[in-house]
């Protein structure tokens, strides 16, 4: 029995048989893994002396594990989407930056992946404002053939004036993990 097929993807028309396979068949499309969680760090007080400007801090923010044992993965997108706090008690223009760590279980070995400098300004004292925070790490992950774990981490703060200045962040940190179809 004959049967026309229209598949609007490929906008092509097949003629097929129900003992044959069609030519123009669907390819199968790419194999979608997504894992999200939730992160937070502090509230931390930071105090920055007069010749002090540079406050390293080494936190993690939030971790997320994907597992693509037996996967050929295409591409991977770490993504993490929050709001920090800053409470200042005087003027502050400050520097974060981020770096997002990887570590596969078949390397055991901590890899920098991507660093992000985030900058803020406020412009009085004695308030807290809050600020989006939006970081999307896009990369080939040719090197690990396992379970990853990823984690970012604020790794230091600077600062152009003294004083004590609080800050709090809490977002999500989501993988997308594209893999190969077999």
């Amino acid at each position: 029995m004959d049967s026309n097929s229209k598949y609007p993807l490929h906008g092509e028309l097949c003629n097929c048989k129900q003992d044959r396979d069609c030519k123009c068949q669907h390819p199968f499309g790419n194999k979608v893994i997504f894992e999200s969680r939730y992160g937070n760090l502090g509230p931390i007080d930071v105090t920055f002396a007069e010749a002090a400007t540079l406050q390293a801090l080494n936190q993690p923010i939030g971790s997320i594990t994907v597992d693509t044992a037996c996967e050929e993965v295409k591409t991977v997108v770490i993504d993490f989407t929050g709001i920090l706090n800053v409470t200042t008690t005087v003027a502050a223009i400050s520097t974060l930056t981020f770096t997002l760590y990887r570590i596969c279980s078949d390397m055991r070995t901590r890899q920098p992946v991507s660093t992000v400098n985030f900058s803020i300004a406020d412009t009085t004292g004695g308030l807290t404002t809050s600020h989006t925070l939006a970081f999307k790490f896009p990369f080939k992950n040719e090197e690990c053939k396992d379970c990853c774990t990823y984690v970012l981490e604020l790794i230091n703060i600077s600062n152009f004036d003294f004083g004590t200045i609080t800050y709090s962040i809490n977002g999500t940190l989501s993988a997308l993990v594209i893999v190969s179809s077999r």
